[in-house]
């Protein structure tokens, strides 16, 4: 049964959008949104400011109404009712919590709320997974922002869900304790085999953990794929923009330019190795590199030889070297 149950989960999403369009007034907020999120994933959704991630989690959770199209739970429309709700948790920029009940309290709420049992127990516990057992009386006033981040994970969790809707939440926090976090939401996708969908504007969190990704710009998806696949070859100039440094564009010219990618198998000296071997100085305009599920992804950009005769060397090298590469403008 438990094999059968793993095939089921590697082949029908957890949740499938489909089509899914929203207006305020004439404003359109989301158009024609397509995604499928396996079981387990991390899937991060990137975009600018007013892109519309906000309002695309909130179709999601069930808090704003979409006019058109469908949302699949497990393969089946999606209701939004109260055992929807469980299985659909979520966490937010400003944490959300009550000032006036205690750490353990607030997270016990859910609990209260579907009047479940053992909550008391059941909470303690989910502190403890998140490090946090020793803040048990304390109230929200007397804690860092990480800390009221924990202790918002383990309110969400209180209902056993299967998916976590993250929406901003380490926008709030500076960069080592949006580390923690990150941190600790990776390890409960692993040990509870939580599926985690992650709204940010910001591409190092969606790098720092996320398998998948999804790009919204003016209400629609422009890019979507496996998450070393759309840092590696950004097709959109949203795209590029979110995960090319703001540098880049002021050392741009009217040249042509190639750039090599580096998909987690190359480890040797490339730079080094063209200027010896083909005798080619290279003027290098951007070079990135991210960590992506335990290897190295990267790519570095540079402007093409001034001689034909180079240009015809280089790309004879990178391809008997089958490095991958690809010239851009």
């Amino acid at each position: 049964m438990e094999e059968k149950s793993d095939l089921i989960e590697d082949i029908i999403p957890i949740l499938e959008l489909r089509n899914i369009n929203k207006k305020f007034d004439e404003n359109v907020v989301l158009q024609n949104i397509n995604l499928k999120i396996m079981h387990q994933d991390v899937y991060g959704i990137l975009g600018l400011s007013g892109a519309g991630k906000s309002t695309l989690v909130r179709c999601i959770n069930g808090l704003e109404k979409y006019d058109s199209g469908e949302i699949l739970y497990e393969g089946k429309n999606a209701i939004f009712d109260k055992e929807y709700r469980r299985n659909v948790s979520m966490i937010f920029q400003s944490f959300n919590l009550l000032d006036q009940r205690t750490v353990l309290k607030n997270v016990m709420l859910p609990g209260e709320i579907h009047k479940d049992k053992n909550i008391k127990e059941k909470a303690m516990n989910l502190l403890k997974l998140v490090g946090l057992e020793d803040k048990i009386n304390s109230y929200p006033s007397m804690l860092s922002g990480g800390q009221c981040q924990r202790v918002a994970i383990a309110r969400s969790l209180m209902t056993n869900p299967k998916i976590l809707l993250c929406d901003e939440a380490t926008s709030a926090l500076d960069p080592d304790t949006t580390n923690s976090i990150l941190d600790l939401l990776k390890d409960l996708n692993e040990k509870l085999g939580l599926t985690i969908i992650i709204i940010s504007h910001q591409m190092s969190v969606i790098e720092k953990i996320c398998n998948k990704v999804a790009i919204i710009d003016n209400s629609m998806i422009v890019e979507q794929g496996n998450l070393y696949d759309v840092f590696l070859s950004p097709k959109t100039d949203v795209a590029k923009k979110l995960i090319y440094s703001k540098s880049l564009s002021t050392k741009m010219n009217d040249k042509k330019m190639i750039k090599l990618i580096f998909d987690g198998e190359i480890n040797k000296p490339i730079i080094a190795n063209i200027v010896t071997e083909c005798n080619i100085l290279v003027s290098i305009l951007y070079a990135d590199s991210r960590v992506v599920n335990d290897k190295i992804y990267g790519q570095i950009i540079f402007n093409l030889p001034y001689y034909d005769n180079d240009i015809i060397k280089l790309k004879k090298y990178l391809e008997l070297n089958n490095i991958k590469y690809e010239e851009v403008e």
